[in-house]
């Protein structure tokens, strides 16, 4: 299912054209004449287009023309680039004198010998569109247009009813269709206004199923005296609409014509009775249209009520007056059940059918047309061979008879325009579960020139408009919030197969010891290789595709790439190639002198793992736009000239604590967007006013500012007017102290931000007082703060004032001694966000009040106290659930005596036993304690924590004892952790059975000469880890009794190593049975498989 999507890339060329012409670019090589012929070719194919892109799913024929005319638009955008890139180049040669502009003139590149050679190249290319021209009139293709929605595609013709399933049949729905029938029939429904409920989702997942599951409810139909449904798709014309909604009333045809009468007719229909109708499948996205429909709806009684299902959340979000539903997955037992209720006739089911049908379940991801699907189709195929092919198949490899689970996916990617189809079809160029960034991926696009330009918007707030529309459309995922605190996103397994389906002649996926089977004009090329696997020299040998078509190449993972001369070979025929991202772990020297020739270059992104220095021949790639550099903790220089990159957008770098300076002369980037670090010099072009002009969004950190002399000069960073900031560092270095009181104080009230900021770390400030700026209410977004070694400030700003703030962070101010009620602000409620604070290395801090008068830390959740050996007592924190206690006072630990804890730090403490105050929190979960050197005994103390699921003792040198018996007072826990004791010899006693412990690890703890006897009790153990432990000889035979581990990991124990290799070992038969084995970090034995 291939879709050969021209018309973006066709606009893209045209573009590109119209900005060569008019620079004068043309004119300066004498080709404007060539040039302007191609536009015209070009113009007379883009009338056709949109009529070949619809019909070249029924026509090979057209198919084969668009994929032709998109190799040579890929060639004329080249050519084209190429024109361009000197262009860039012999205006830097101009900018720097004659010297270099003779220089080039006596060089290969020789302006006559360019200037021939690009008319013959945008000649042969403009021949070939020409060519192609001329084939549209046999293929019929017309220019007259094409009737359809705003995008150009008509969706298929999607029909539904309300008459559903027998429930029976139905897995998974039952909890959310009580919800929603609670949310429509609940209480305080009755209001005069028009209630509408969305339930939206990816396709397949079953919105229809359950809106029919709600309307067919026998509460419904007692509570709404009129049931509709209506089938919307994508035609949402009212006048059908209002017919369609008189038919279902009356259970037959309409006579009536024409939109006035219908209404008319339609309003006496509703009014004064208490109805239900669903819109099923709604598409539009047109405000005005819903609200021309939604006036017809308002005569119904008190109490009706709309439910719409969609695709779309921005759809759902427009039409909604209650909150959405996002329908999610079925769970892996649900779709389990549902699939063998379709695949299997009868109870009895050969074992070897179960196992594959199992895999053939996940690779449908929880959708249940997926799982319905491919559970009817595996109905009738009961040899186990049939079984197998579907299972090491991808889902878009199978026939188009027996897949109907790609085509209703390609609805919502048919009703995207054609370059959000492009940008979407890309992400396949990422392995299945990837992880991606907004930022990554805009970036990308950019780089691909995906993004069209929108007059004077910038290409990049463009890209996050597109992504975002993805992500309504369910294109995307929410994932997790990575460490640098980006939300990161995935596609569902799903729609990745219909992005490789659309994109599988041009973009692949080498992994690891799979067979390649590479597409013939590859243009996207993802690497996927694991690690300690390197490649191989010779270019021969490491099986990539020969050619020199492609245009991204992404290194997930690899290693030994920059030693490997087979893949530098490779690498150095690319001549187009425009993103370079190289995600490599092990340590490089230096980078290859290939990749500075790579001009075509846009975006390079590449570990720097023992890397010092970049070289200057890297401001040759005068088209680079985003540079983003990893693992670059040794990085010291950048390149000196990096300023002549003037497209430069993005210039981030990770870990960037080892960098002396920026490059000079960073104002002069124009275009950039992101800049992660920039350091203050002394002379003119490191100053920090060359922030001035620079329209900077997301992070920034600002370093060395003692090197700021005033306020004025503070000014001229002109942080006040970076809107799109959301987070700031400023820091000065650690003990320096050579400007004056007055002069720190200056420059902080100087470097003001935008009211936007989210984000503000402040180091090393050397001021008395913080400006007052910090702490008003204009800061209305500033979630986390974080004042680190300000060691002459004595008095805490009033940062309770602040309505947004959810982290605070203290650290090294020597002179606070109070904590008290300036530090609340003057309001009657005091940290109203606030849900995590840390205070650490405070030395004089003494005290630490809550004013009665005052509301205060309704949130916190999290408390830390480091190093804050004069604090005694804490407020009392009654929504607090975890609290770490290092190197502090032991009496703060009385504080939380009548708390509902649920985790527990105690960390570098003289505790000799654990305190009595453990006596009361019976709502701990977690019990951390960590390098508290004379702890001896733990027996008193854990009998009365009954819903204790960890414990975890680490680096406690003078504990010798943790009887077996302790875990009977456990009746909840899980996890056990025994780490780094040395004298400790663990689990000895006896031990009565029904302990729930699943999880143990031992380590280094040199006394434990034989696994203990009360192991054997552990009959739900499923994880055993036992790393370091040279005195271990052996392990017992009984260990084979424990039939519900799961894994057995054996790290630097000598003697155990050989016993236990397979399948001769000594000890092996005692641990054969467990599925997961690991010796050392090698898999011995991995059963799941």
């Amino acid at each position: 299912m291939a879709d050969a999507v021209v018309s973006a890339l066709a606009q893209t060329v045209v573009g590109n054209l119209n900005s060569l012409v008019s620079q004068e670019i043309g004119n300066a090589w004498r080709l404007t004449g060539e040039l302007k012929k191609l536009e015209r070719t070009l113009a007379t194919i883009q009338g056709v287009l949109k009529d070949a892109e619809l019909k070249q799913r029924n026509s090979e024929e057209i198919q084969n023309w668009l994929m032709n005319l998109k190799d040579v638009s890929y060639d004329a955008e080249n050519v084209l680039d190429e024109v361009a890139t000197e262009g860039l180049r012999r205006r830097a040669d101009s900018e720097r004198g004659m010297q270099h502009q003779l220089k080039s003139f006596l060089s290969l590149r020789n302006p006559l010998l360019f200037r021939f050679k690009m008319a013959h190249k945008v000649k042969n290319v403009r021949e070939k569109l020409d060519s192609i021209a001329e084939e549209r009139h046999q293929l019929g293709l017309s220019d007259q247009g094409v009737v359809g929605n705003r995008y150009g595609v008509t969706l298929d013709n999607r029909q539904t009813n309300s008459l559903v399933e027998e429930e029976s049949e139905i897995y998974g729905r039952k909890e959310e269709k009580e919800m929603i029938i609670k949310e429509i029939v609940g209480s305080g429904r009755e209001q005069d206004d028009l209630s509408v409920y969305a339930i939206w989702g990816m396709g397949g997942l079953g919105k229809t199923t359950l809106a029919k599951l709600v309307y067919n409810d026998a509460r419904i139909e007692k509570h709404f005296e009129l049931r509709i449904w209506v089938c919307v798709s994508d035609d949402f014309n009212t006048e059908r609409l209002v017919r369609e909604i008189i038919e279902s009333i009356e259970g037959g045809g309409c006579s009536v014509s024409g939109s006035d009468p219908l209404q008319c007719l339609l309003r006496e229909k509703l009014r004064g009775r208490k109805f239900l109708l669903v819109l099923d499948d709604v598409w539009n996205e047109d405000n005005n249209m819903w609200d021309g429909l939604k006036q017809v709806l308002r005569y119904g009684s008190k109490g009706s009520m709309l439910m719409v299902t969609t695709r779309i959340e921005k759809v759902a979000l427009m039409m909604g007056t209650m909150a959405p539903f996002n329908i999610g997955n079925l769970s892996e037992d649900d779709s389990w059940s549902l699939f063998k209720q379709r695949a299997f006739k009868t109870e009895e089911v050969d074992e070897n059918l179960v196992a594959m049908g199992k895999v053939i379940v996940k690779k449908c991801g929880g959708v249940p047309l997926a799982i319905k699907a491919l559970g009817s189709l595996m109905r009738f195929k009961s040899h186990e061979s049939e079984w197998l092919a579907i299972k090491e198949s991808e889902i878009w490899h199978l026939p188009d008879d027996e897949n109907r689970i790609l085509p209703a996916l390609r609805l919502s990617y048919d009703n995207l325009m054609p370059h959000m189809r492009q940008c979407f079809a890309y992400c396949c160029i990422f392995p299945k579960d990837h992880e991606m960034g907004e930022n990554q991926l805009v970036q990308l696009w950019m780089a691909n020139g995906f993004i069209p330009s929108e007059g004077q918007t910038d290409l990049h707030l463009v890209g996050h408009l597109i992504f975002k529309e993805l992500v309504w459309r369910s294109f995307f995922q929410d994932g997790e919030i990575n460490f640098r605190g980006e939300r990161m996103f995935k596609m569902h397994d799903l729609m990745h197969d219909l992005a490789l389906s659309v994109m599988k002649h041009e973009t692949y996926i080498l992994e690891d010891q799979k067979v390649s089977r590479f597409p013939k004009m590859l243009r996207h090329l993802g690497l996927e290789l694991y690690r300690f696997w390197a490649i191989p020299e010779n270019e021969s040998k490491l099986n990539l595709p020969i050619g020199n078509s492609l245009r991204s190449l992404i290194v997930h993972k690899g290693v030994f790439l920059h030693r490997a001369q087979g893949f530098l070979s490779f690498l150095s025929k690319q001549h187009h190639l425009r993103v370079l991202v190289m995600n490599h772990s092990e340590s490089i020297v230096e980078l290859p002198n290939l990749v500075c020739k790579l001009v075509h270059l846009r975006n390079l992104t590449m570990s720097c793992n023992g890397l010092k220095k970049l070289p200057e021949s890297l401001t040759c790639l005068r088209n680079l736009q985003s540079l983003k550099l990893t693992h670059s903790e040794e990085l010291l220089e950048l390149p000196k000239r990096l300023n002549v990159l003037k497209n430069l957008w993005f210039l981030e770098i990770d870990d960037f604590d080892s960098l002396r300076c920026t490059p000079p002369g960073l104002g002069d980037l124009n275009c950039l967007r992101r800049l992660s670090i920039f350091i203050v010099g002394r002379d003119a072009s490191h100053q920090i006013n060359q922030l001035k002009e620079l329209n900077l969004e997301g992070k920034l950190s600002i370093q060395d500012l003692e090197n700021v002399r005033s306020l004025e000069d503070a000014k001229s960073a002109n942080l006040m007017t970076k809107r799109n900031l959301t987070s700031l560092s400023l820091s000065w270095k650690k003990g320096i102290n050579k400007n004056s009181l007055e002069c720190f104080e200056e420059v902080l009230e100087g470097l003001q931000p935008h009211e936007n900021l989210e984000k503000m770390c402040i180091s090393s400030y050397q001021g008395s007082r913080f400006p007052n700026w910090m702490s008003t209410l204009a800061f209305k977004h500033l979630k986390e703060i974080s004042l680190e070694y300000c060691e002459r400030c004595e008095h805490p700003l009033p940062l309770g004032k602040l309505p947004s703030l959810s982290r605070l962070t203290l650290t090294g101010m020597d002179s606070v001694k109070h904590l008290g009620a300036e530090w609340y602000g003057n309001g009657e409620r005091s940290f109203p966000a606030l849900a995590s604070l840390s205070i650490r290395k405070m030395p004089n801090l003494e005290e630490w009040n809550v004013p009665d008068s005052v509301e205060s830390f309704p949130c916190l959740r999290d408390l830390r106290i480091e190093g804050c050996p004069k604090l005694i007592k804490l407020p009392f924190l009654p929504t607090l659930k975890k609290f770490v206690l290092h190197t502090s006072s032991v009496t703060l630990l009385e504080s939380i005596m009548f708390l509902t804890l649920e985790r527990l730090f105690i960390v570098n403490l003289p505790i000799r036993t654990l305190p009595k105050v453990l006596d009361n929190p019976s709502t701990l979960r977690a019990l951390l304690l960590i390098e508290c050197a004379n702890l001896e005994f733990v027996d008193e103390g854990l009998q009365y924590l009954n819903s204790l699921k960890q414990l975890l003792i680490r680096d406690c040198p003078s504990i010798t004892s943790f009887p077996a018996a302790i875990l009977e007072n456990l009746p909840s826990l899980t996890s056990l952790r025994l780490l780094d004791c040395k004298k400790l010899n663990p689990l000895s006693g006896p031990l009565r059975s029904g302990v729930v412990l699943d999880y143990l690890w031992i380590r280094r703890c040199p006394e434990l000469k034989h696994l203990p006897e009360s192991v054997q009790k552990l009959s739900c153990l499923k994880e055993l880890r036992i790393y370091n432990c040279e005195g271990l000889r052996s392990l017992p035979v009984w260990l084979g009794s424990l039939q519900s581990l799961r894994l057995l990991e054996i790290i630097e124990c000598p003697d155990l190593e050989k016993r236990c290799e397979k399948p001769n070992g000594e000890d092996w038969l005692a641990i054969s049975h467990i599925p997961k084995i690991l010796i050392n970090s090698k898999i011995k034995q991995n059963l799941d498989i």
